[in-house]
């Protein structure tokens, strides 16, 4: 590939525009006018512009990957705040001076016992999975005495004729 196309490319994959960007690679004004269509479809072009598209998309994905919390970063925040080793940034206004400041405090108790929850809703004490456990065989057992009662069949060989002879 030629240097100006490269710059073509380039160009291309900022702005998206064909026109402008072979004005900026420096292709004739009729030319980019005209025929800058032509240039996307060379297919050492488009090779190039579908590269550089896949490795920005790549560098995305891996700074998205890395801004995003995973369960054992979450829990550790959640047990510092449980251990109230995390402070907690409150704007008050100052009732002398009028001005708005901001303070590092603890974590208050509500918002302690709010991270504790969290905390064992992912890791059950054993009373709870015991529980979990008689609640998981008390419906198998209803599971099984609904099939029961879905396979017995009762067969009706008379009729009964009312007053009316309905």
């Amino acid at each position: 590939m030629k240097e100006r196309q490269k710059r073509f490319a380039d160009e291309y994959i900022k702005t998206g525009n064909i026109e402008q960007s072979a004005l900026e690679a420096g292709y004739s004004k009729t030319y980019a006018r005209s025929q800058s269509h032509k240039l996307l479809a060379n297919v050492g072009i488009k090779a190039y512009i579908d590269e550089q598209m896949e490795e920005i998309h790549k560098r995305r994905r891996q700074q998205h990957k890395s801004n995003i919390m995973d369960a054992e970063e979450g829990l550790s925040i959640l047990s510092d705040i449980a251990r109230g080793k995390r402070d907690e940034e409150v704007i008050m206004m100052n009732p002398v001076t009028g001005e708005i400041e901001r303070i590092m405090k603890k974590a208050d108790n509500n918002t302690v016992i709010k991270a504790i929850n969290e905390i064992l809703k992912r890791y059950p004490t054993a009373k709870q999975s015991e529980k979990l456990e008689l609640e998981i065989e008390r419906l198998k057992a209803q599971l099984t005495d609904t099939q029961i009662e879905d396979d017995t069949i009762t067969i009706v060989d008379s009729w009964e004729v009312d007053d009316e002879g309905n």
